[in-house]
């Protein structure tokens, strides 16, 4: 019976003939998610069949177990009437090398690992997490003040811990192996863990536009650069004041600090940030702070099974990083189950702000703070169209638009400019003014958001 050959792709490769070349192909194959090798079609498709004696099938075994170390499945079959080998790989659990290299399958092509990549992978292969793995620094590296600290943070929850162990610490915290501290101990608790790790590290930049106004690198332990960070926001960030009568007299007034972003939500997302980014990837926490919005990235996309949509309601917690996150817990600074985002939110819809967005973007996790809720991101998100986002833009810079200049600006007929209109009044984001006529024009609806907030009491 003929066997149905499926095109080249991420797990199909043919060959005219074995050569050297298909060792590669199958070392490829066995480091991403396995593969078939088809040996008798030409790279247009066309079956020109293969040498199928057992001598010849004895060699090609041979060659594969010399060099890449594997065991597939190989058998001939019939395909348009002429033999044909197909060779079958299996993800392996390690990684194999050929020639000296290590090949992924990036579609219908080979690939060398990036330093980087092959770190990861070798880590997934593993079933080992990087912040486990021992690093070259002794107990003599620790820093008895970050230790101390972290005792006087964990007593609630390790009542027992005694600062003056610290190998007894570092051990029932898993933070020591056979004498060395893990990576995850150095970036916690000992002295200028950058020596070690120079990426580790947190990036705050105020911008206009693509201006860099200023540029800070917050370095020490996780602990330090978190104080670090959480105090340039309380310089650079806009705050007011709120002040209300708890009781008629001068006593009863209460005054409350209101920034433009809560500091507890900017807070979770950059421990967020520390605790679960990709320390194998070759970036550092980077935090841009412009005129409407706030972003925190850092390196390394969220691990599956979570998406970014996952992030705006409840979700399970997966930890790339569980040492780290441990620590963190026991320290107070975050619960175990996922409630970093949904406090986040929770935070920002208490004081009136757009909800944050989530996403992957440019290899990393992407958190956005913003002060407008209308910005083309949140409206493509709400399925406007790009004449309807124009428009929402053209009212925020000029505070109205008519329907003959949407018309202009579109360049439109009146029947879909006002389409488009009616539209964004249903939505709620327009607000009509007027009934009728030349004199209708069209405004945001209720307060807006794309200015920084000014010092002063409310």
């Amino acid at each position: 019976m003929a066997v149905q050959v499926p095109p080249e792709g991420q797990t199909v490769e043919w060959k005219r003939q074995w050569t050297d070349r298909a060792l590669e192909d199958l070392a490829a194959f066995a480091n991403t998610d396995g593969g078939t090798l088809w040996i008798g079609i030409r790279d247009d498709g066309k079956i020109v069949g293969a040498q199928v004696g057992d001598r010849e099938l004895q060699r090609i075994a041979n060659l594969i177990s010399a060099h890449l170390g594997i065991t597939p499945s190989m058998e001939v079959v019939s395909v348009g009437k002429r033999p044909v080998i197909r060779i079958t790989v299996e993800p392996a659990s390690h990684l194999v090398a050929y020639g000296g290299r290590y090949l992924r399958r990036v579609g219908t092509t080979n690939r060398d690992f990036a330093p980087e990549e092959l770190a990861r992978h070798i880590l997934q292969r593993s079933g080992r997490h990087w912040d486990a793995l021992p690093s070259e620094w002794g107990l003599q590296e620790l820093d008895g003040e970050a230790l101390n600290r972290f005792a006087r943070l964990a007593r609630e929850r390790l009542p027992h811990i005694d600062p003056s162990q610290p190998q007894a610490i570092m051990e029932n915290l898993g933070l020591l192996q056979e004498g060395k501290l893990t990576r995850a101990g150095v970036l916690l608790f000992a002295r200028r863990p950058q020596r070690l790790f120079p990426l580790a590290q947190v990036r705050v930049g105020l911008f206009r536009g693509d201006e860099i106004l200023d540029s800070h690198d917050f370095q020490g332990t996780l602990w330090q650069q978190l104080d670090g960070v959480m105090e340039r926001f309380r310089q650079v960030l806009k705050v007011r004041f709120e002040v209300r009568a708890k009781e008629p007299s001068l006593e009863g007034l209460q005054r409350r600090e209101v920034w433009e972003y809560p500091l507890d939500a900017l807070r979770e997302a950059v421990v967020n940030a520390l605790i679960h980014r990709d320390y194998t990837y070759p970036a550092d926490i980077q935090i841009r702070v412009e005129e409407d919005r706030l972003e925190v990235w850092s390196p390394g996309e969220l691990p599956p099974p979570l998406t970014p949509e996952a992030l705006y309601g409840p979700h399970r917690s997966v930890l790339r990083n569980p040492l780290i996150a441990q620590a963190f817990y026991f320290a107070g600074v975050i619960e175990r189950w996922g409630t970093g985002t949904t406090r986040i939110l929770q935070l920002c819809r208490d004081q009136g702000l757009p909800d944050p967005e989530f996403a992957n973007w440019q290899g990393g996790v992407r958190v956005v703070f913003s002060q407008d809720p209308y910005t083309p991101e949140r409206l493509r998100a709400m399925g406007l169209n790009e004449r309807q986002i124009q428009a929402v833009r053209y009212v925020k810079e000029r505070g109205r638009i008519s329907n003959r200049e949407h018309q202009e600006l579109a360049g439109v007929s009146k029947r879909t400019a006002s389409r488009d209109l009616d539209d964004l009044v249903q939505r709620g984001i327009f607000e009509r003014v007027g009934e009728t006529g030349k004199g209708t024009y069209y405004v945001l609806k209720g307060p807006q958001r794309g200015q920084r907030g000014q010092n002063g009491v409310t």
